[in-house]
């Protein structure tokens, strides 16, 4: 299913603004439905009834005070959000004329509020900004980053900005393991509408896990052993990202293949680095993960380490 909906984690941070621009670069179509969310990190009371003013009248003077300014400060924070989801909302329309914008603001944990907002809207593309690379950064960013990508039932996006990019068209790698995820996000990046002399560059990586795959016929190479009675899996996986790669270039993407050995992870964080990828595109669990239920750890370690965008693709059931 093409994406309608995405929804916009918003904080006003420079990572966040990075991220609005980035979007630019994602190949979405006109006609797209995007809210802009901003979460503020604190409890919102309820609203005072007659029967709490009458419990807080008995508190102690001092504790009546306390109450009441802890429930100034969260709506002034909520407010605070409100005016930042607005300035992010703005900016977005002012890039995307076409798009359906509209901002919120709530009081939650910035993750569960994220995801709770993305399964219950529901979005098909969740777009995150991301921090700087030092470790420190990585940490802080970690624990929601990691909840969405791991949680939610949709695509994530994660943005940077690589600033040694020096082409002028997108470059995108898509991390192919031949797997249902990796096919949907051949689909995925083949259904955008890219800009003139985009570059796609298929990827698939050989380790223990593939040849595993391989062996026990969970990656079906039937169709690409075609006549010939050879062993060598290089041969079969070939065709098969060729065939992968002619969807794409039946797009117009001007794309190539790669296959080679070594540890996923590191093959494509290297090749995006030494390409000055724009984007990884990838499926959330391949052939390594329990599909929907937990983010496989390619995916995950690449979302969270990569010098540029990561989108990792799945399927609303």
């Amino acid at each position: 299913m093409p994406i309608t909906k995405v929804l916009f984690a918003y904080d006003g941070s420079a990572c966040a603004d990075i991220a609005l621009h980035d979007l630019q670069l994602a190949g979405l179509p006109a006609d797209i439905e995007c809210q802009v969310l901003t979460v503020a990190d604190v409890w919102l009371p309820p609203e005072e009834t007659e029967s709490d003013e009458g419990v807080v009248s008995t508190l102690d003077p001092r504790i009546q005070a306390r109450v009441f300014a802890l429930r100034q400060r969260a709506r002034s924070k909520v407010a605070e959000a409100a005016a930042i989801a607005k300035r992010g909302a703005n900016i977005l329309q002012s890039i995307f004329p076409s798009w359906k914008i509209s901002d919120e603001a709530l009081a939650d944990s910035p993750g569960w509020g994220i995801l709770n907002r993305a399964e219950s809207w529901p979005a098909d593309l969740v777009v995150l900004g991301a921090h700087g690379m030092s470790t420190t950064e990585r940490i802080m960013i970690g624990s929601v980053s990691r909840k969405v990508l791991s949680h939610v039932s949709c695509s994530v996006r994660i943005a940077r900005n690589y600033s040694e990019k020096k082409h002028t068209s997108p470059r995108l790698i898509i991390g192919f393991d031949g797997s249902l995820d990796a096919q949907m996000a051949v689909q995925e990046v083949a259904r955008r509408v890219w800009p003139e002399r985009t570059q796609a560059r298929l990827i698939t990586v050989v380790d223990d896990s593939l040849r595993t795959a391989i062996a026990a016929r969970i990656l079906k190479l039937d169709q690409w052993m075609k006549t010939d009675q050879t062993d060598d899996h290089h041969v079969w996986l070939s065709r098969m990202s060729e065939s992968a790669a002619d969807q794409l270039r039946g797009t117009r993407l001007e794309t190539t293949c790669l296959i080679t050995e070594g540890d996923p992870k590191r093959v494509l964080l290297e090749e995006a680095r030494h390409w000055q990828a724009n984007c990884i595109f990838m499926g959330a669990t391949g052939l390594r993960g329990l599909r929907r239920l937990l983010l496989g750890s390619v995916s995950s370690g690449v979302a969270t380490t990569a010098e540029c965008t990561v989108e990792v693709v799945r399927q609303r059931p």
